[in-house]
């Protein structure tokens, strides 16, 4: 697949997320334990949602992934218990659009990377995905959209 990339300037955004360390096999098991329960946080605790769920990645070793999935909120809040209120920062990233099922996503992911170096620009914070799409109305992963999100360094 051919990706567009591109340069944005993103705002601050106040999230509520949930950590997790798993194997990566296992990422698609912690986002549907996470997921919900931070959805279900902020329903019951009145607070406003702000867009899509994320997933970012903290850290990417040979033997765990270290991830914060979550949902972007209109304002900051409290977490509760595993559930944490935080910021995704305000910076300059690489960003594009994946379209198709989850299990690629390392094609955009790798195609993002080979354009920051070709480009001389490097990596800033831990890189996170935005899904677009939500499987429970587009059954067909075929056509689910993601979109990445590598933040550059100053």
């Amino acid at each position: 697949m051919s990706y567009d990339i591109t340069q944005q300037d993103l705002p601050a955004q106040h999230v509520l997320v949930r950590t997790a360390k798993c194997k990566q096999a296992d990422i698609a098991k912690a986002l549907a334990d996470a997921l919900p329960s931070v959805f279900r946080y902020a329903t019951e605790s009145g607070i406003a949602l702000a867009g899509p769920p994320f997933t970012r990645y903290l850290s990417w070793g040979p033997a765990l992934v270290t991830i914060q999935a979550g949902m972007p909120v209109g304002t900051a809040s409290k977490g509760s218990g595993d559930i944490e209120a935080g910021e995704l920062p305000a910076c300059r990233a690489a960003t594009t659009v994946h379209t198709g099922p989850y299990e690629s996503l390392g094609d955009a992911h790798a195609a993002v990377q080979r354009w920051i170096e070709k480009n001389g620009l490097r990596p800033g914070c831990a890189p996170w995905e935005v899904y677009l799409t939500d499987p429970g109305e587009v059954p067909d992963p075929a056509n689910w959209k993601t979109q990445v999100i590598w933040p550059l360094e100053a």
